[in-house]
C-alpha cells in the first residue's frame, strides 16, 4: 500500500498489551518492557491516570518492575485534570527511558491527559526513542480513533460501538483488548467498517504486541492476535442501514496471529509464521 502510516508517526519502540498480563510468575510480556527500556539501567514512568484506583495500580507495578531489577521507577503525580495544569512536565520526563500507560477506562485516560502539555511532551519523547507501552485501557487509549463502548453481538451492529479521539500516537489503527475473552470481534468489525483506511487489532489477555521502529509488529505471549483489514473492501453498507440493524461488508481480510508471528503494518502483511517465511 506503500502509506507508511506507522513508521511515519512514531520513533520508538511500542509494547501494547491486552490486559491482564501476567504479575506473578514468569512476567514475560512485563520483561520484555523492561528490556526494551534499557533493563537494569531503565528509568520508567508509571501513568496510572486510567485506573479508578491510581495509586494503588501505579504501587502494583513500580513494585514488579523493581523486582526485575529496575533502580528508577517514578509513579506519575497527576491523576487529574486539575494536577495536569500546574505539572512540571520537563521534571517528569526527564531521563525517562520507557512509560508504561496501565489499565483502567480510556475515557478516563483521554479526557484528562487529552490537550496537556504532558500529552505533548510524552509524543515528542516516543518520537525521539522513548520506549513506550499501555495495558488494556492504556493500550487502546494509543490509537487516534478508539473504542470506548460497546457490547459483544452475535453479529455486527452499527450501533453496537462508540468511538471517541484517542491520544493518537499510533494513526490508522484501532487496538482492542481483552479480545477473545470478552467475544469482541464483532466490534472491531463495525470500527474498521466506519472507517475501512483503520486497521483493526484485537489483542488477548496475557498477550502483547512489541511495534518495532520499522513498523514490523511481534506477537508476544500465551494467546492471539486478530488483525483486520479494510483496505480491499469492496462492499460496505453501515452508512445506508439503520442505526439498530446488520450490515454487509465485503473484502473484509481477518489475519490470525499467535506468539512470534510477525506482521508488516505498513505494507499489512504477516512475514513470518512458524519458521516458515513469506516472500514480500
Amino acid at each position: 500500500m506503500g502509506n507508511n502510516f506507522y513508521k511515519e508517526d512514531i520513533g520508538s519502540e511500542v509494547l501494547i498489551i491486552g490486559g491482564a498480563e501476567d504479575k506473578l510468575n514468569e512476567r514475560h510480556i512485563v520483561r520484555k518492557f523492561v528490556e526494551m527500556s534499557g533493563g537494569s539501567e531503565a528509568s520508567i514512568l508509571v501513568i496510572p491516570v486510567p485506573s479508578d484506583f491510581p495509586i494503588a495500580t501505579a504501587f502494583l507495578y513500580r513494585t514488579i518492575f523493581e523486582k526485575l531489577g529496575v533502580k528508577k521507577v517514578k509513579i506519575l503525580s497527576a491523576t487529574s485534570s486539575k494536577d495536569f495544569l500546574t505539572l512540571d512536565t520537563n521534571e517528569e520526563l526527564d531521563g525517562i527511558t520507557g512509560i508504561f500507560l496501565t489499565g483502567g477506562d480510556q475515557m478516563r485516560l483521554t479526557s484528562i491527559i487529552g490537550g496537556t502539555t504532558f500529552l505533548e511532551e510524552l509524543k515528542i519523547k516516543v518520537k525521539n526513542g522513548t520506549v513506550l507501552a499501555g495495558s488494556s485501557a492504556g493500550a487502546a487509549g494509543f490509537s487516534s480513533t478508539m473504542i470506548v463502548r460497546g457490547e459483544p453481538t452475535a453479529q455486527p451492529l452499527k450501533d453496537s460501538i462508540r468511538l471517541c479521539p484517542g491520544l493518537g500516537i499510533l494513526q490508522n489503527i484501532i487496538i482492542d483488548q481483552h479480545f477473545t475473552q470478552r467475544t469482541r470481534i464483532s466490534r472491531l468489525i463495525t470500527a474498521v467498517s466506519y472507517n475501512p483506511s483503520n486497521l483493526g487489532i484485537g489483542i488477548d489477555e496475557n498477550t502483547a504486541i512489541h511495534i518495532g521502529r520499522d513498523g514490523i509488529l511481534e506477537v508476544l505471549g500465551t494467546g492471539t492476535v486478530t488483525i483486520i483489514d479494510g483496505s480491499n473492501v469492496s462492499y460496505n453498507t453501515i452508512a445506508e442501514v439503520a442505526e439498530s440493524e446488520p450490515f454487509s461488508i465485503i473484502g473484509l481480510q481477518i489475519n490470525i496471529l499467535n506468539r512470534g508471528v510477525r506482521y508488516d503494518l505498513n505494507n499489512r502483511k504477516p512475514i513470518e509464521m512458524f519458521g516458515d517465511y513469506l516472500q514480500i
